[in-house]
């Protein structure tokens, strides 16, 4: 009888400490943003700091949706056609298994964006630049905090190939690997 009483008092702890949390949530990330690059016959990839804000809505542990806006600065002069910079406005869901027993959970990033890649402009110019509407698509893990409403993602995200803005010769497909954390309400 102690034995049962401890495993059910161990389950309800661990119930406790994996509570499955949902609500609002209000986020943000730092990362490594990538530019692939192609003019001309030419290609490359630039990489450069990221930024990323995002609010989002937790369904569950294994499904949201969310609005986010990521920045991949400018990366430097490329073939004389200038500063490569993307800002991308997304709308993405994230459905993922949780693995059993623990607060990690493997999931997918599915969405459509509005994209401006351009060159030569700072990042407060792109925020009402021309966008061109893409997918996107990515994979993360996330883990949630135990005893608390936040939760913390290592994610991929290719958000697609757009034509520059400055140059329709030259397109851009924007990826990037952030860390993201959140706290949900």
């Amino acid at each position: 009888m102690k034995k049962l009483c401890y495993i059910l008092f161990t389950l309800g702890i661990c119930h406790q400490i994996f509570a499955d949390i949902s609500g609002i949530y209000v986020g943000g990330g730092l990362g490594y943003g990538m530019q692939s690059l192609s003019l001309d016959g030419a290609s490359t990839t630039t990489g450069t700091p990221t930024l990323r804000t995002f609010v989002g809505y937790q369904f569950a542990d294994w499904v949201g949706a969310e609005l986010g806006y990521t920045y991949i600065t400018q990366s430097g002069n490329w073939m004389n056609a200038g500063n490569p910079s993307t800002t991308v406005y997304d709308l993405a869901f994230t459905p993922g298994i949780v693995i059993p027993a623990t607060p990690v959970s493997i999931y997918l990033r599915l969405g459509v964006d509005a994209v401006s890649a351009n060159l030569n402009s700072s990042w407060y110019n792109q925020m009402f630049s021309n966008m061109t509407t893409s997918f996107e698509w990515g994979i993360g893990t996330k883990v949630n905090i135990p005893t608390t409403h936040a939760f913390i993602r290592l994610e991929y995200t290719n958000y697609g190939g757009v034509a520059n803005n400055n140059n329709q010769n030259m397109s851009v497909t924007p990826s990037t690997v952030m860390i993201n954390a959140a706290y949900v309400f």
